[in-house]
């Protein structure tokens, strides 16, 4: 073994009539009045065009694989009367975890594995993972997002669960138009304090050769508020969404060079920062971060108290930047070049440990990294035996600098103030600045073998190298300083270096020109964030390749999918997936580990959507994923809902009427779970926590009002008091102090004007 520490059942069911991806719904109005009319043979022409799942545009009807995409019209509901992306994606994409409620998307897995999310096309999952990928971008900005479940040889590492591709904005069909949104949210409990504003501009062009989108969203929140009317308490671990302002410029610009050519540019500034004069309710004492509590042991408020004196509080801020060259004929190819930058900066919420009975460590630790990437595509379409045969090959290249720092606060002014004051007095490196190569190539061929079967297949072959400067450990460095005489030890630096290659074959078969059903297999690879495995190893590790090992995923899949012009849009899939190492990340310093022993996970995930009607839609979606590990005794142990997300289920009902109006109900339902619990107290583990079941419901409304349009929701409308996956998961890992309640029913109000 090798070990790295670092520091319902268903129910109600029945009445939720909720919420559905429609991955294989048509993208425009168009193409929906279209589908009525056209006869069963082209149905299969109806799904929408998707570029992830292949690296070139491909009919859903066409892939080996499952695939979603979700339409601007979806988001556009969603978004209206408040919810934010991760929100949006927590709840449409089946086999995802719901959404945490917080700045992060951590926990947020797809069939029990890591997500690459990317921002048209760009990878946004590094290897230092700060998990707020869905938090730094606006649903205003996004023109639709497409989702391939499932382990991804095509992109390589970072993508064992799958991809959600977050397509932006572009130039519309008008020479100029503009989108202006303004919206307000508040609470059940309604007050000043408690609302959020929206303020959202979009500037579209289209001039001939020229067209693009200009974009800026700004938000203000106030205070969230659980199912009594009450303020959550601030999440410490990932930190949360109150008293936070949000500025988002987003913007892309087309050029058509030539016939057949295109140069293209996109930017975003992201800045998300929190104000708040509240912080956590550690009890008495400081009692919840004691190991012996002064006076016993008592149950936490969870409440939030106000005093905090914090000045450099929670923030993410990103710049990026990306080029794109696209030329239909360069020598018999079509060729997509693309080159890319990112920033990105995160402060988190200060955390404190108990070092001695009064002195406690209390830290906030903040990441820079730095990002710069290059790929090429090339494709091209062959004749085989009369058959046409695609192919896809080209080159990636990524190179990223990561470093992490804390900033060290006084104990004693801590503790005076039970947890309210923070008083600078030190700055450390935490864990060593590392920089990371990456460098793939890969080829994927797909052919139509005969007029019913398609098939698809690839390999890539990947080199990650990990560069890892020598540093002084930050607890080696705070003795230091603490310690007349002590001095600090060094760790040396090193370099981590692995190779893997990885394949994918599948194939689709047409039963109809509206019906398929496919089987697929691909590998994904995935390197464990280097730099926070070493944040707490001692001075004397050694860094080498042997030390921190990849983690390479094997995913199967076979599935069926229907659309047909009777309004019927159904998909059930099977899939398994199993790695020879598994990644755990556990109390009480938060440590990393990677284990030398099998995990498999395995379910199934559904969608249906049926036109009832003409202007009545129903749908829904299930997802059920287990997996488990090979613990020491050699059993299958239960993984935890961390990792694995617990059965979960949608349903909606959709209702358009005239004049531009229309009503929908959908519904989220999770299953509890206690198996992981149950099997970390049989053998004897790390504790796991017990998931309780939930339900929730909403009611989202749209209508023509003047000029513009309205849209009204009422978000958990039974007002449900309950707690998200992610706050019951973690309690076993971050404490109690982050086990808080989900937010109670919440309205939304907002006016979009297009123009």
């Amino acid at each position: 073994m090798k070990r790295l520490a670092l520091p319902m059942q268903l129910t109600c069911l029945s009445l939720a009539i909720c919420t559905q991806l429609y991955a294989q719904d048509v993208t425009t109005d168009t193409a929906k009045n279209t589908a009525v009319e056209t006869q069963t043979a082209e149905a299969t022409k109806m799904a929408p065009i998707v570029v992830t799942a292949t690296r070139s545009a491909k009919s859903i009807a066409d892939i080996a694989g499952t695939v979603y995409s979700i339409p601007k019209e979806e988001i556009e509901k969603q978004a209206n009367a408040g919810k934010s992306t991760a929100d949006i994606v927590g709840l449409l994409v089946p086999s995802l975890t719901p959404s945490s409620g917080t700045t992060s998307n951590y926990g947020m897995t797809m069939r029990g594995r890591v997500v690459q999310y990317m921002i048209d096309g760009v990878p946004q999952t590094g290897y230092r993972d700060g998990s707020r990928q869905l938090a730094s971008i606006s649903p205003s900005m996004i023109e639709r997002i497409e989702v391939v479940s499932g382990a991804s040889s095509i992109y390589g590492s970072g993508a064992t669960g799958g991809i959600i591709n977050i397509i932006t904005k572009r130039g519309g069909s008008e020479p100029l138009s503009f989108e202006t949104k303004v919206g307000v949210t508040s609470g059940n409990n309604f007050k000043s304090d408690a609302l959020a504003y929206e303020a959202a501009q979009t500037m579209n062009f289209n001039q001939g050769n020229l067209r693009g989108t200009l974009g800026a969203s700004y938000t203000k929140r106030g205070e969230i508020q659980d199912s009594h009317g009450n303020r959550i308490g601030p999440e410490i671990a990932q930190t949360d969404r109150q008293d936070t302002d949000t500025l988002d410029l987003n913007g892309r610009v087309s050029w058509k060079i030539a016939d057949g050519q295109t140069l293209s540019f996109g930017a975003q500034y992201y800045n998300d920062e929190q104000d708040s004069d509240y912080g956590p309710d550690y009890g008495p004492n400081l009692n919840a971060l004691r190991s012996q509590p002064v006076g016993g042991k008592l149950p936490l408020s969870l409440n939030a108290v106000k005093g905090l004196q914090l000045a450099e509080q929670p923030q993410t801020e990103r710049y990026s930047i990306n080029a794109q060259y696209e030329n239909q004929d360069i020598l018999g190819h079509r060729l997509n070049a693309e080159t890319y930058y990112r920033n990105e900066k995160a402060r988190w919420f200060p955390s404190a440990r108990q070092m001695a009975p009064e002195l406690f460590l209390v830290y906030q630790s903040e990441t820079d990294i730095d990002v710069l990437g290059a790929r090429v595509a090339l494709q091209k379409d062959l004749n085989l035996n009369g058959r046409e045969l695609g192919l896809t090959y080209g080159v990636d290249y990524e190179n990223e600098k990561d470093q992490q720092n804390i900033q060290m606060y006084d104990s004693a002014t801590f503790i005076q103030s039970n947890g309210l004051s923070y008083q600078p007095f030190n700055y450390y490196a935490f864990g060593p600045d590392v920089e990371t190569e990456k460098l793939g190539v890969f080829a994927q061929a797909q052919y139509e073998l005969t007029d019913r079967l398609g098939l698809q297949a690839g390999i890539r072959h990947e080199r990650v190298e990990s560069d890892v400067d020598s540093s002084v450990p930050y607890m080696e460095a705070i003795t230091a300083d603490l310690t007349p005489g002590y001095v600090a030890k060094t760790l040396n630096g090193g370099k981590v270096k692995h190779d893997a290659t990885l394949f994918n074959v599948g194939a689709v078969y047409h039963l109809t020109d509206a019906q398929q059903v496919f089987a697929n297999f691909s590998q994904g690879s995935n390197l464990p964030d280097v730099q926070r495995m070493l944040r707490d190893v001692p001075a004397n590790s050694v860094i080498n390749s042997q030390t921190i090992d990849p983690i390479k995923v094997n995913n199967y899949e076979l599935g069926w999918r229907v659309q047909n012009a009777g309004g019927l849009n159904a998909g059930l899939t099977a899939f398994y997936n199993d790695s020879d190492k598994s990644l755990k990340f556990g109390a009480p310093n938060y440590t990393i580990d990677v284990i030398d022993t099998d995990e498999r996970i395995y379910g199934v995930e559904a969608n249906a959507s049926y036109e009832v009607q003409p202007n009545w839609t129903v749908g829904g979606t299930v997802a059920y994923t287990t997996g488990q590990f090979k613990n020491t005794q050699g059993d299958w142990q239960e993984l935890d809902a961390i990792r694995v997300a617990p059965l979960k289920g949608t349903a909606f009902s959709e209702w358009q009427f005239d004049n531009d109006m229309s009503l929908r109900v959908q519904a989220l339902a999770i299953g509890g779970t206690d198996k992981a619990q149950k099997d970390a107290v049989k053998y004897g583990s790390a504790p796991a926590a017990a998931i309780k079941g939930f339900a929730t419901m909403d009611v989202i409304a749209n209508a023509k009002v003047g000029p513009g349009n309205v849209g009204f929701g009422v978000y958990n409308v039974w007002n449900t008091d309950y707690k998200s996956v992610y706050s019951q998961s973690v309690e076993t890992v971050y404490g109690p102090i982050s086990s808080l309640a989900a937010q109670g029913r919440t309205y939304g109000l907002s006016y979009t004007v297009k123009y």
